[in-house]
This record gives structure tokens, C-alpha cells and sequence, in this order.
């Protein structure tokens, strides 16, 4: 299990169609206009950069995460992500996330600044990453805002 390097703006973007729009209200100054799970995709692999999906090929460095798309008046967001695994992959590479005893458990959590109103996590398949049901939860700014659920297969 791996974290990717940060996706540019332009490449978010790219994957919010109206079609896929999702609206959630929090209380106070923030808003989820839109959020999406799939797959990221390299620009040299000929395939869109994003696509949405519950299935992420257990495939070494398939890139997948969440994106969300905010209205808010503040300059930094502060998200939490807990991240649930079937079974223990045989590494994780989380940079500053907790680890569970179980090693099935990854609890990420950041104050970004959000780019153009986008705010995001993305991870890549790595070998030893177990098959089955993932979920993440998406905890945005103190309230439960999205669980993601996918198989990875």
C-alpha cells in the first residue's frame, strides 16, 4: 500500500463531470459540491486520467483515491481519512498516517489548503495488497462526509 504524489489541479478537474455530481452540506462555511472515487491513470498510459470505480485491478502501481470539490470561505480544510483493508498488506508506505496494531487500519489526517476548492488523497496498488473490500471514510472538517466502498480484485 502506497501513497502517490500529489495530482495536479488540472488533472482533478478533468475527472468532476456535472453527470457525476454529488451535492453534501455541512454545517457552517463549507460545502462538498462534488465527490468521486476511482481510478488515476498515467497520462503515457493512453487511458483518461480518471475513471470512475468500485473495482481497482490489483495491478503494482494502479493509482486510486477520492476527490472532493468544496465551496468554503476558509484558506485550510482539515480532513481525516480512515482507511479499512480486508487483511494486512504486507507493507504500508503511509507517510504520517497511524497504522492499526492489526495492520488493516490506516488514519490519515491533514489541513490542506485547497486547490481550486479541491481537496484529495490518492494511494497506488503495491505488491503484497490483499483482494477483496476496501472502504474509506472521509471525514471533512469534523463531520462524516463520504465512505467510499471498493473491491479490489
Amino acid at each position: 500500500m502506497k501513497n502517490i504524489l500529489p495530482v495536479g489541479t488540472a488533472f482533478l478537474l478533468l475527472f468532476l463531470a456535472p453527470a457525476a455530481a454529488v451535492q453534501f452540506t455541512l454545517p457552517g462555511p463549507t460545502q462538498i459540491i462534488q465527490a468521486e472515487f476511482g481510478l488515476f491513470n498515467r497520462p503515457e498510459t493512453g487511458k483518461p486520467l480518471f475513471v470512475p470505480s468500485k473495482i481497482v485491478p490489483l495491478a503494482e502501481g494502479q493509482g486510486y483515491g477520492w476527490v472532493m470539490q468544496l465551496r468554503t470561505i476558509k484558506t485550510k480544510i482539515r480532513w481525516k481519512e480512515v482507511f479499512t483493508l480486508p487483511s494486512a498488506p504486507i507493507t504500508w508506505s503511509a507517510d504520517k498516517s497511524q497504522i492499526s496494531q492489526d495492520r488493516r487500519v490506516s488514519v490519515t489526517e491533514k489541513e490542506v489548503a485547497p486547490q481550486d476548492g479541491m481537496i484529495y488523497n490518492s494511494w497506488s496498488v503495491a505488491s503484497g495488497d490483499p483482494k477483496g473490500r476496501y472502504v474509506i471514510r472521509v471525514i471533512v472538517e469534523n463531520h462524516l462526509e463520504r465512505v467510499f466502498e471498493f473491491d479490489v480484485q
